[in-house]
């Protein structure tokens, strides 16, 4: 089983004095349907995490106004014949930048809202997204 280093962005801003999370929402073919999800993707040779987090970001929605804080959550998910190990980032964002939409392989992302930190637990599928949710203070 090949194994692959992850990072995933847990993408906030505060509007209003309220904190928001970014989400994206593409169609998932394991399930069949649109999901949303947190930015993540793929750390590449000789990147760091947080140079894979900005690379990440920018492809997938063009935000560059971002700052990666912390790591405050790791888990791991097999997936076909990959074993993937998750780090995950809180990264600042700015609610004010307009994202611009991108693939994502051969994924099209569909959308994205800036949503209260409940409404994200609701809405993301994967248990991994919501620990690391849950754990924005």
């Amino acid at each position: 089983m090949k194994i692959r280093h992850d990072v995933q962005a847990l993408l906030f801003d505060e509007i209003n004095g309220e904190k928001k999370v970014f989400l994206i929402k593409f169609y998932d073919p394991t399930k069949k349907r649109h999901t949303w999800r947190l930015v993540k993707g793929g750390v590449e040779e000789g990147e760091t995490d947080e140079q894979a987090m900005k690379r990440e970001i920018m492809e997938e929605v063009t935000l560059k106004d971002v700052k990666v804080l912390d790591k405050i959550h790791n888990y791991e998910f097999d997936f076909r014949d990959t074993h993937h190990m998750v780090s995950t980032y809180l990264v600042k964002g700015n609610a004010n930048e307009k994202p611009k939409l991108n693939w994502d392989g051969d994924r099209e992302i569909a959308e994205s809202k800036w949503v209260s930190p409940s409404e994200a637990n609701k809405m993301l599928f994967w248990p991994g997204e919501k620990q690391a949710v849950r754990l924005l203070k």
